[in-house]
C-alpha cells in the first residue's frame, strides 16, 4: 500500500511539473511566434567593411552573428527565428519570409562610413504596420547603443515589399574602429570586452517581447 501511495504521489508530481512547464512556455508572448530574421547582404555581398588593426570585419559576418544569437534567445522563449534565405533580391527575401508564415520581419544591418569614429543608431520602415513595429524595436537599440538618429520612413530595403510588419535596423557603424575590434574580440572569446553582438540580440529580443505583449 505504501509503495502504491508513493508511486501515485510521484505521478502527481510529474503531472503537476509538466503542467507548470507548459504554463511557463505559453505565458511568454513570443511562444509560437515565427520571427523572420534577415541577415543583410551575404550571397557574395559583404556590406560595409570595418577594420581593427588592419584586420577586416565584414558587415555580412556581423549580421549573421547577431541573427544566430537572437535565434537562440527566441528558441529559448518557445518562438522560431526563421533564417531568411540570402537571396539575390530583397523582394525574393521577403517572399521567403512570408512563405514561412512569419509574424514579423527584422532585417539586420550595420552602417558604414569613411569616418571611423562615426556611430549612431537608425532604423528604416515603409508601411504603417512597420512604424508600429519599429516603435518597440528601435528604442531598445538606442538604449543599447545610440545616439539616436531616429526611424526613417523611406522606400528602402525589405520593408518596401509584402505586408509583414518589418524593420531594417542599423544598430551601429561596423566601420567604427571600436565596433570592429569588439567583433573580433567576440569571435575570439576575449574576456572582459564589450559584446555588442549579444547586446544587440538582447535589445532586439526585448523589443519583440514588448511588441507581442502589447
Amino acid at each position: 500500500m505504501k509503495k502504491f501511495a508513493f508511486l501515485a504521489l510521484a505521478l502527481a508530481v510529474v503531472m503537476t511539473t509538466g503542467n507548470l512547464v507548459a504554463v511557463a512556455q505559453t505565458t511568454n508572448p513570443l511562444a509560437g511566434k515565427i520571427i523572420a530574421l534577415d541577415a543583410g547582404h551575404g550571397g557574395g555581398e559583404t556590406g560595409a567593411v570595418g577594420y581593427c588593426d588592419g584586420v577586416a570585419v565584414l558587415e555580412s559576418d556581423v549580421n549573421l552573428a547577431v541573427r544566430a544569437e537572437l535565434t537562440t534567445l527566441l528558441t529559448n522563449a518557445g518562438a522560431t527565428g526563421y533564417p531568411v534565405a540570402q537571396l539575390s533580391t530583397r523582394k525574393a527575401r521577403v517572399a521567403d519570409a512570408e512563405s514561412a508564415g512569419s509574424n514579423v520581419l527584422i532585417s539586420i544591418h550595420h552602417n558604414g562610413s569613411s569616418n571611423t569614429s562615426a556611430d549612431y543608431t537608425q532604423s528604416f520602415v515603409t508601411q504603417k504596420n512597420d512604424k508600429d513595429f519599429a516603435k518597440y524595436i528601435h528604442p531598445r537599440l538606442v538604449l543599447a547603443f545610440g545616439p539616436d538618429k531616429g526611424i526613417k520612413n523611406d522606400g528602402y530595403g525589405m520593408t518596401v515589399y509584402g505586408s509583414l510588419p518589418g524593420i531594417l535596423t542599423e544598430s551601429y557603424f561596423i566601420t567604427n574602429t571600436n565596433a570592429a575590434c569588439d567583433f573580433l574580440n567576440y569571435k575570439a572569446n576575449v574576456p572582459d570586452t564589450r559584446n555588442r553582438v549579444q547586446e544587440e540580440a538582447q535589445a532586439l529580443y526585448n523589443g519583440l517581447l514588448a511588441y507581442f505583449s502589447r
